[in-house]
Order: structure tokens, then C-alpha cells, then sequence
């Protein structure tokens, strides 16, 4: 991390807020703006925030427009309307939010060349796709916050199967943020064991992983504290150049044999952004991987279609 380093979070409701409290609270950054279409919601929370630091760092924490975002070293972008219970789909956010994000980035395009976007609005794959195409930055700089969200909630289900302690478990997702997600089981280790599992422990995993997200929601509103805990550590694994391994939307030209799509893939993350991992894959794990592709293309023509 510089000595100056700099984030903002756009759109700082319930789960940016949550993002910009744990950025803070990390001491991850010297400045963190926030900036929301209600700007005394802005306003707001950073006030509450800066007064949680007292006692714990010098992070100044302030309210403000996008042309104040523009000299950031990363921009977390939050904006958006959130799934809804009755929702069985993100994907049915798409319209809406597709407008939305293409206004955030459009005012974004004059950011600093080497600034690291993260998105997190769902449906993320596309809407990551979108942010990337609208800034025409290099797709290393525009990362989408799934794959790890995902990851850690395969790692949760592993552990309460096996009934071992999570941060026994290492587990990786990819593919679609969705119904389509692929749960890689090959590469899953145990205290650094491989383990192996049946097929039908596979679906049993798979279903309860399929469900995860939506359960939370239908119980409490929405999903926040497990995004915003692993989005602070991609900013975190970015802002502190750590060459860490996550999973995440990324877009791809050629790799896993996909192009102009975002999608979750394995990617190290530093202060260069994202670097694609290709990992051999089984062809079961290849066809989930592209049938989840052939469903956001699919989707993204609703996107192509409204200006």
C-alpha cells in the first residue's frame, strides 16, 4: 500500500456501508470516500464510520461527488438495487441495474489509468461486463466480487458436512454467479489433505450451496456481512500487492476457451489488478462452466438491446 493510498465506495447503502466499514476498520487505506445518490445517506455514514476509528486508526473517512473518486487507487462500485426475497434469480435484477451501472461508469471514465475497480451489483457477471466495457479499462483493472463470495460459502457448507473447522477447508467456486455456479470438488483439501466425496454427497453439497444465498435473503432482507467481509479482502489483497489466489469475475478473451464474457474464474490479484489462473479442468466441470457462459450471453443481449 502507498503511502497515500486512496478508495471509494459508490453506492453506500446497507452492504457498501458494510464494505466501507471493514476498509476502515482494516486501516487499508489513508482516505476512503464515499459517494451515494443521497448524498446525506453519504454524509451519514461516513460520520458514523469516521467515529468508529476513534480508537482504532487515522483512516479520514468523508462524503462526496465522483469527480473526487476520479484520483482513487481502487474504487469499490455498490451501486444498485439489491435481490428481494421474492426474487429466485439475480438475473432478474438486470434491467434495472444495467442503467444504473452504465451512469456510475460513465462518470467513472476519467479515473486514473492504474485504478482497480471491484463491482459487486448484481447480476454481477454481467453487470462486471458491462462496468468493463462502459470505463475501457484493460480487464485486469475491472474485477467482479462473486467467485470469493462463493468460495466462502462452499467452504462453510464443506465444514458443517464434515464437521471440521472452516479454516481447515480449502474449496474454490467458478462459473456464473448463480444457479450455474461450479463448485471445483478435485481441488478440495482438508488440512491439506485431498478429499473426495460421492456423487451423492455432491449433490446434496451442491444444492445446499445453490440455496445458501437465497435462504439468507428470504430470512433477513439481504446479503451482507459474508460480501462485504470477502470484498474488503480482495481490496485488501489488491491495496497490499499480495499476489493472493481468489475467484472472481473477471472478463476473458480466450481462456477456458471463452471470450468478451465475465465470468468467475481463478485469478492471483495485486496492485497490477487480476491475472487470469487457468487450472485444468474435468469436462464436467468445463460444461458447467460453459452452459453457465451460454446463459449470460444469452442474457446480455437484454442489455445490447436497451441503450
Amino acid at each position: 500500500m502507498s503511502s497515500l493510498a486512496k478508495a471509494a465506495v459508490i453506492g453506500v447503502g446497507t452492504l457498501g456501508s458494510c464494505i466501507a466499514y471493514e476498509v476502515a476498520c482494516r486501516g487499508l487505506v489513508d482516505e476512503l470516500l464515499l459517494v451515494d445518490v443521497v448524498e446525506e445517506l453519504a454524509e451519514g455514514q461516513a460520520a458514523d464510520i469516521e467515529q468508529a476509528l476513534a480508537f482504532r486508526n487515522n483512516t479520514r473517512v468523508y462524503s462526496g461527488g465522483y469527480d473526487e473518486a476520479l484520483d482513487s487507487d481502487l474504487v469499490v462500485i455498490a451501486a444498485g438495487k439489491a435481490r428481494t426475497p421474492e426474487m429466485k434469480s439475480r438475473l432478474q435484477l438486470l434491467e434495472v441495474n444495467a442503467r444504473i451501472i452504465k451512469d456510475v461508469a460513465t462518470r467513472l471514465k476519467g479515473a486514473r489509468s492504474d485504478c482497480v475497480f471491484i463491482t459487486l451489483t448484481n447480476p454481477l457477471d454481467l453487470i462486471n461486463y458491462l462496468a468493463w466495457r462502459t470505463l475501457g479499462r484493460d480487464r485486469r483493472y475491472v474485477i467482479g466480487s462473486s467467485g470469493q463470495l462463493d468460495s466462502a460459502r462452499l467452504r462453510a457448507v464443506i465444514a458443517k458436512w464434515l464437521s471440521v473447522p472452516v479454516l481447515d477447508v480449502e474449496a474454490y467456486v467458478i462459473g456464473e454467479h448463480g444457479d450455474r455456479q461450479v463448485p471445483l470438488f478435485g481441488r478440495v483439501r482438508v488440512r491439506g489433505v485431498v478429499k473426495t466425496f460421492s456423487e451423492e454427497l455432491q449433490r446434496e453439497i451442491r444444492a445446499e450451496l445453490r440455496d445458501y444465498a437465497l435462504e439468507v435473503v428470504q430470512k433477513k432482507g439481504a446479503t451482507v456481512y459474508a460480501p462485504a467481509a470477502n470484498t474488503a479482502e480482495m481490496v485488501e489483497a489488491i491495496l497490499k500487492d499480495w499476489s493472493k489466489l481468489c475467484c472472481c469475475s473477471l472478463v476473458l478473451q480466450g481462456e477456458y476457451g471463452l471470450s468478451d464474457i465475465s465470468i468467475g474464474v481463478p485469478a492471483v490479484l495485486g496492485r497490477g489488478g487480476a491475472n487470469i489462473v487457468e487450472w485444468n479442468l474435468t469436462s464436467e466441470e468445463r460444461d458447467a462452466l460453459h452452459s453457465g457462459a451460454r446463459e449470460l450471453r444469452a442474457a446480455w443481449k437484454q442489455v445490447e438491446g436497451n441503450p
